[in-house]
């Protein structure tokens, strides 16, 4: 039985509480503004729509007939059951005997709100848990295929200097590769007074997808019609990733600031190690990335030269998220 965070019962504060299993966790917002309660609402509500309850499942498949052994690490804002969304290339390439574990923990369950998460201990935490979960699964295992999206790479990274007796049983794959640092963008002071808060030093704000947007952003897309050979179908954005609906639009929060506390706590550590990775790593990149200030294929390698030796690197023209369709993921495990 999942252990469910639930919306407290205080209406006068329920945009900035919650409580886990029957206890109150005050949760302090500062500097709201005209919009933020209301945008608030909408979110924690959100947390809790029918979709979101497979979103903390953290294991797929029967470990004791496995061929092959999977561990998944998602981005930031992501969840276990994230996963999913690639389990039919999975399949495809592998077949139905697979087994995969995903990083989980309860302090990032898809059901808190995503500025709860991100604190120093959590971090240290799920640092830990990266390495607890690769060293049981290679002493079962010989063989785990390490799929990290986004930034969770750099929790990998962040983990690094701990796996050291296992690397030689450890295939890295990073879908949708994410820069080392997160600029601003020109929209956040504006959606920061209309609905922002701050949560622990740090500036929070809600930003729209609509698919009229692209224009300004192609993260600011809802969905993909796609296409291969004879199959074709529409992947909607809020089925993989947390969105919200308010205004006629699609929204959800973000901190520039927090992406980046991320990715520096996370380098910081992986730069003391003095080593790059080495063993056999795939790389996904899509070269029209809205999260990169320059996605093109120079700048994503010269990223990638940092952190990473031998490689593998297959380019897609494309956003973000649709990087990772059912095709492209399946030429990447090949």
């Amino acid at each position: 039985m999942l252990d469910t965070i639930k919306p407290s019962d205080d209406s006068d504060n329920q945009a900035g509480s919650y409580s886990l299993e029957g206890r109150e966790q005050p949760v302090s917002l500062e500097d709201r503004h005209i919009l933020t309660d209301r945008f608030l609402d909408r979110y924690h509500e959100s947390l809790f729509n029918y979709r979101h309850f497979y979103d903390d499942l953290d294991e797929y498949g029967n470990p004791e007939t496995c061929n092959e052994v999977f561990y998944f690490i998602s981005g930031m804002s992501g969840t276990a059951g994230q996963i999913r969304f690639g389990l039919p290339s999975i399949l495809k390439r592998f077949g139905n005997k697979i087994y995969a574990k995903c990083l989980h923990l309860d302090e990032f369950s898809h059901h808190r709100p995503t500025w709860t998460k991100y604190t120093e201990d959590n971090l240290h935490k799920r640092r830990q848990k990266i390495v607890q979960d690769l060293l049981e699964l290679c002493e079962r295992f010989p063989r785990v295929r390490v799929v990290t999206s986004s930034t969770g790479f750099y929790d990998f990274l962040g983990s690094f200097q701990k796996l050291g007796a296992i690397e030689d049983q450890l295939i890295l794959y990073w879908l949708s590769s994410a820069p080392d640092q997160v600029s601003r963008s020109i929209w956040e002071s504006y959606f920061y007074r209309l609905n922002g808060f701050t949560y622990d030093g740090m500036k929070w704000y809600a930003y729209p997808n609509h698919s009229l947007l692209k224009c300004f952003n192609p993260e600011c897309g809802t969905n993909i019609h796609w296409r291969h050979g004879q199959q074709k179908n529409i992947f909607y954005k809020n089925d993989v990733e947390s969105r919200f609906s308010y205004l006629g639009m699609q929204w959800d929060y973000v901190s520039t600031e927090c992406f980046n506390f991320i990715l520096q706590d996370n380098l910081d550590i992986f730069r003391r190690s003095g080593r790059k990775v080495e063993f056999e790593t795939h790389v996904l990149a899509a070269t029209r990335d809205g999260f990169w200030d320059d996605s093109s294929p120079e700048v994503i390698l010269a990223t990638l030269d940092k952190y990473i030796g031998k490689r593998r690197i297959l380019f897609k023209e494309t956003s973000h998220l649709w990087a990772v369709t059912p095709e492209n993921l399946f030429e990447l495990l090949e």
